[in-house]
């Protein structure tokens, strides 16, 4: 969901969804956004969205309204667009990637390192590896918690959704209020990333509660953290994270990766003496997995991209035949993972989408000058080549038929085999509009003209939803857009940023 948080002025701080057509921002609107400055007119501006993408439009304000410092008179808006409308200052944000945001998560603290007289550690190497003894409570709990730890692990294949359903997993297993799986960034405590999270229903997200000094120390020195209250804590009680938030147990364990400490699991609960020496085993053991898979994931990360470094030099001999598509396959297939990722398939999918990009024009290379000149037949021509070439690559069987199908279209308009609808695959749909936005956005359209705005084209692509192309392939395509990453793709198939 879109939001607007007022960065700077009046109401700093707060957040209006955008949930209506229409949302009106001034000194005198109603059910709007009221905006007590001086300089803002009575109706200043508006918000209004057509489909997925969302504008501004200045309704002839006295002072004028900015978009990342730009007079307009209106604009399309993408994620991270701040808006200046007098004094001012709105951001335009998502609400759902605001909660997965590294600044939001450390608090300021008022000292640092550890008060041993009432904090526990442990290093992965001290935990002790008992097998399961019958009747134990906690020993069965334990054992059940790695078990289906071990069946997410080997069951799902998307590495953000294994990290989510393992933090629920464990969470619920501690009956903790939140814990987070953090990432360092550059392997420092001062930022880092939630790769997944549990939060207790009827609590509200709390991530002011990680306490920085704790993580550092985790990071640092590669040990286990459990304070039972840190209310009575030295180290915490001067924390203004503990004093607002009423933090109580804590627990902090490392996650390694190759050798080093890269990340944490961190648990914690309102409740004083919520967690046991038994708990924080328990949690030390499901940090020695999350590093294990992680790693593993990191080296299939390394093979993927020598892979493909090696369909960019393959790319390169196609685009050798044709300069003038110079630079297209890469637009393309940076286009097609974009539409992948909002759509939300599947890791080996998103790489699939971004090599049916890269290697859409696969089937060019042998066509001699006669095929070419062949209008009719050409695409059939092509199709035979790229089948040709691909039956053999052990891999690539599965883009074959995006490829091929590339040029139909949802009402069955296309060619060469006129299908329609969910006849064409999914891959196919994505590969068939990224080209439709290229096209549009370099020439116009498919029979040329000018080249367009991408405001332009994405209105014109959006008139063709459930006609040439898919609605909810369009909807992808345009919040993509507005989230910055349509234009901007890092090439990584994994949804996670493991730096």
């Amino acid at each position: 969901m879109a939001i607007l948080r007022i960065k700077s002025g009046t109401h700093k701080g707060k957040i209006y969804d955008i949930r209506e057509e229409n949302l009106a921002i001034g000194r005198e609107v109603a059910g709007g956004i009221q905006v007590l400055d001086q300089g803002v007119s009575r109706r200043h501006a508006e918000i209004f969205r057509i489909g997925e993408l969302y504008f501004i439009r200045d309704l002839e304000s006295r002072n004028g309204t900015f978009v990342n410092e730009k007079s307009v008179s209106e604009e399309l808006l993408r994620i991270g667009d701040q808006i200046r409308i007098g004094s001012t200052v709105l951001v335009f944000e998502d609400k759902l990637a605001q909660l997965r945001d590294s600044s939001h998560i450390i608090g300021e603290e008022a000292s640092a390192g550890l008060n041993p007289t009432s904090t526990i550690h442990m290093r992965l190497t001290d935990v002790e590896k008992r097998p399961p003894q019958g009747g134990e409570t906690t020993e069965s709990r334990n054992l059940n918690v790695l078990f289906h730890l071990a069946y997410i692990v080997s069951e799902e294949k998307n590495l953000s959704k294994l990290l989510v359903r393992a933090a629920e997993l464990v969470g619920r297993s501690f009956e903790c209020d939140h814990l987070f799986i953090l990432w360092a960034k550059g392997e420092s405590a001062e930022r880092c990333e939630i790769l997944g999270r549990y939060d207790r229903a009827g609590e509200e997200a709390d991530q002011g509660c990680v306490s920085r000094s704790i993580l550092r120390d985790v990071l640092k020195f590669g040990r286990s953290v459990l304070t039972s209250d840190a209310s009575m804590d030295k180290q915490f009680n001067a924390m203004a994270s503990v004093v607002m938030k009423q933090l109580r147990s804590v627990m902090c364990v490392p996650i390694h990766l190759l050798g080093k400490n890269m990340g944490v699991l961190y648990v914690y609960s309102k409740k004083s003496e919520a967690f046991s020496a038994e708990d924080l085993e328990l949690a030390s053991a499901v940090g020695i997995q999350l590093g294990t898979t992680i790693g593993l994931l990191t080296m299939l990360r390394g093979s993927d991209k020598f892979f493909r470094n090696s369909m960019r030099t393959l790319v390169s001999a196609i685009e050798m035949k044709n300069p003038e598509n110079r630079g297209k396959c890469e637009r393309v297939a940076g286009y097609c993972l974009a539409i992948a990722k909002e759509l939300g398939l599947e890791t080996h999918d998103l790489r699939n989408a971004w090599l049916a990009g890269m290697l859409h024009d696969i089937g060019s290379i042998p066509l001699t000058d006669k095929e070419r000149s062949q209008e009719l037949t050409i695409e059939t021509k092509k199709n035979h080549y790229a089948r040709e070439l691909l039956k053999h690559v052990s891999g690539l069987e599965a883009i074959l038929p995006a490829i091929e199908e590339q040029n139909e279209r949802f009402d069955g308009s296309g060619s060469p085999e006129g299908r329609k609808g969910s006849d064409i695959s999914i891959l196919g749909r994505v590969l068939g509009l990224a080209l439709e936005l290229d096209r549009t956005l370099y020439h116009g359209s498919v029979g040329g003209g000018e080249e367009m705005t991408a405001k332009e084209a994405l209105l014109k692509i959006k008139e063709m939803a459930d006609r040439q192309f898919d609605r909810e392939s369009v909807n992808a395509l345009l919040i993509a857009y507005r989230n910055g990453k349509l234009f901007n793709q890092d090439e990584e198939f994994f949804e996670v940023p493991l730096n």
